[in-house]
């Protein structure tokens, strides 16, 4: 909150552009200001015991206790969200705040003070989902970069200013992204050469999701579902 006081409450008069480059510009700092305290060195967080094990899901399979707890964790957080913004004064405000700032805030609303409680608890949340990844990924400065073009293609998919685009696109985005890295690998074998197909499948499996962008935007360039404000 204090980041959005100090850096960002300036630019909202400005472009687009002009934030992106202000956030850009602060992960860039933040990362290196965290390497400068704490070092590079990853740091592997543990599962705790009561989340680790599988659960039979039928037909044999089975699936790791913890991920299902993310995306328990996940769902919860992606209801809470649309309660928050749909069915609340707070979330009328906030709608109406991104439609309109200088009316929202001629009839009395601080403004201001709104657009930073959304900055924090969007960190909140950013914060939460670190959180939650620490025992998958390695705990390390920047380690969020690893999803932020795939953050960015989901909120085009799904359209932006809209929670239920967002969820929709990152399911859409993760089963496009899982069923590439699986199964178009051993699809390539059939038609070219093993070896050919072995380092075919996995460059052609990374660019699916941005080519189910580029159909997206073409098809409604607002994304699958346009915030009406």
């Amino acid at each position: 909150m204090i980041v959005e006081v100090v850096a960002l409450r300036t630019l909202y008069d400005r472009d687009h552009l002009h934030q992106v480059l202000a956030t850009f510009g602060l992960v860039l700092f933040f990362n290196e200001l965290i390497a400068i305290l704490w070092g590079r060195t990853a740091i592997y967080s543990t599962i705790p015991e009561y989340l680790t094990g599988h659960v039979d899901i039928g037909g044999g399979l089975t699936y790791p206790l913890y991920r299902l707890v993310i995306i328990g964790v996940g769902l919860a957080v992606a209801v809470l969200l649309w309660f928050v913004v749909a069915r609340t004064r707070l979330g009328m405000l906030i709608r109406a705040g991104a439609s309109n700032r200088a009316m929202v805030a001629a009839l009395g609303v601080d403004i201001r003070l709104l657009y930073t409680i959304v900055f924090g608890f969007g960190a909140a949340l950013a914060g939460l989902a670190g959180a939650l990844a620490g025992p998958i990924y390695a705990v390390q400065p920047g380690m969020g970069e690893l999803i932020l073009i795939q953050v960015f293609v989901v909120i085009v998919i799904g359209g932006i200013g809209s929670i239920r685009g967002a969820l929709v696109g990152a399911i859409i985005v993760g089963v496009v992204d899982t069923l590439g890295r699986a199964f178009l690998k051993p699809l390539l074998a059939t038609l070219i050469s093993p070896p050919a197909a072995e380092s075919a499948g996995p460059a052609l499996a990374s660019i699916l999701i941005y080519l189910l962008m580029a159909v997206v935007l073409a098809v409604k360039p607002a994304g699958i579902f346009a915030s009406r404000n």
